[in-house]
Formats: structure tokens, C-alpha cells, sequence
């Protein structure tokens, strides 16, 4: 039976194959750095997890190294049934950068069975640099895949996802978080026209609350983007917001 250490030993001998120099070092001068990046394209780090197992204890021992390609693998390996809600917010601290986030969210966060406590506790933190992204960027692969949200958490997703864009003396979001915010709120309009209104009528709700409080929000600019979104699918009012 081959041993934990035999199983990684192979994963780095596949990834040594699949190296690509260029990949690594453009990504090293865009400032992402790690101890080791094999710069291996994502489709071909799929091929390498479907030759493997899934296997929490793997999964483990390949999150915990600083090496691109083993964090990425993790994602892929681990089960989400068998991921304690502890043990993906710890994932969710040890993020390095928006890559991995993106990789965790789409492989595994969206899988687990207790998805919408996660992300709901996720949207909450303010501190954490990934949290409130990752909360977005797995209800975005929830919405993708046809998916749903309880009425509570939906009411969360869309008064969170509309506050990310605003901006207020006490609280700023990042880029990042903007940026997920925007493709959960496309992901949802696009399932149907009642969400996409939904969507606009939040905006809405935001130009009115703009005159009464301190908030910063481009809605001539938000609104057109989100209504070309939605306006190859659905004839959607383009006056429900003034702008």
C-alpha cells in the first residue's frame, strides 16, 4: 500500500514533468510569490488530482506547503463532507492569494454540505483579507451551477453584495471583494428575471439611501453594466434605475 509520503513524492515527480518556467516566472514578477511554483497550467493540475484519491489527509499535507500547485491539488482532494466548518475557515486565513481563492471556492467551498453557514459567517468578517471574497466568489459558483440560497441567507447575499460597492467613513472594500461581489450578483440575475430585477432594484435602493448617508456609489455606471448583463436574456426596464 502506498504510503502518504510515497503519494506525494509521485505528485511532485507529475508536477516536475508538467513545469513550465514561463508561467512561474511571469507570475513571480507580478509579485506572487511562493516557496516553490512549478508555473503547471490549471487543466493539467486537474489531470494530475483525477490520478489521485480524494483524501483528507492528503489534502492536508499539500495545503500546508507554501508550493503552488499542492494548495491547488488540495482544493481538488479534499472532500467537503468530511471538511469541518473549523478547519475551512482556517483554510480560508491561510489564503495567499486571489488564485487559491478562486480554486478553493470552485473545487471544494461550493461542495460543502454546510455552504451557507460558512459564507454566512464569512460575509461577517471584516478583518479577515479573503473571507468576505471567498464568501462571494462561492455564492457566484453556487448561482453558476443553477444553486439556491435560503431566504435569510439570500437577503444577506444581496444587502452584502450591494454594500461591498458602497463605500462609507467606516468601512472600505477591496478591489478583490468588489470585483466577487459583481460576479455573484451577475451569476444570480442571470438564473432569472426576477433576480435580475431583484438586482436592480437594490441598486435603486442604494441611489435614495445615497442622499441620506455617507456613501460613495457609481450608480450611472454599476446600473449599465448590470443591465447589459441581463439584457441579452431578459427585456429588462433600463429606466428602473435613474441615473
Amino acid at each position: 500500500m502506498e504510503s502518504l509520503q510515497d503519494e506525494i513524492r509521485e505528485i511532485r515527480k507529475e508536477l516536475r514533468l508538467a513545469m513550465n518556467g514561463v508561467i512561474s516566472t511571469s507570475m513571480r514578477e507580478k509579485g506572487i510569490v511562493y516557496k516553490l511554483n512549478f508555473g503547471v497550467p490549471y487543466p493539467e493540475i486537474k489531470g494530475i488530482a483525477r490520478k489521485h484519491k480524494p483524501n483528507g489527509e492528503l489534502a492536508a499535507a499539500l495545503w500546508k506547503e507554501d508550493i503552488r500547485e499542492f494548495k491547488i491539488l488540495a482544493t481538488f482532494l479534499q472532500p467537503a463532507e468530511t471538511l469541518p466548518l473549523d478547519e475551512a475557515k482556517r483554510w480560508v486565513k491561510e489564503i495567499p492569494y486571489l488564485e487559491i481563492a478562486e480554486h478553493c471556492c470552485r473545487n471544494l467551498f461550493v461542495h460543502l454540505p454546510y455552504m451557507e453557514d460558512f459564507t454566512s459567517d464569512l460575509v461577517a468578517d471584516k478583518k479577515n483579507e479573503f473571507a468576505r471574497t471567498v464568501a462571494f466568489l462561492t455564492w457566484a459558483e453556487n448561482f453558476k451551477r443553477g444553486g439556491s440560497l435560503s431566504s435569510v441567507v439570500l437577503g444577506s447575499f444581496l444587502a452584502e453584495t450591494l454594500s461591498s460597492l458602497a463605500e462609507t467613513k467606516d468601512f472600505k472594500s477591496t478591489l478583490k471583494e468588489k470585483q466577487a461581489s459583481i460576479q455573484a450578483m451577475k451569476f444570480y440575475g442571470r438564473q432569472s428575471e426576477g433576480n435580475a430585477e431583484r438586482i436592480l432594484d437594490g441598486f435603486k435602493e442604494f441611489q435614495e439611501a445615497a442622499g441620506k448617508a455617507h456613501i460613495s456609489l457609481n450608480i450611472a455606471y454599476l446600473s449599465s453594466v448590470f443591465r447589459s448583463f441581463f439584457s441579452v436574456r431578459y427585456s429588462v426596464n433600463n429606466a428602473r434605475i435613474s441615473v
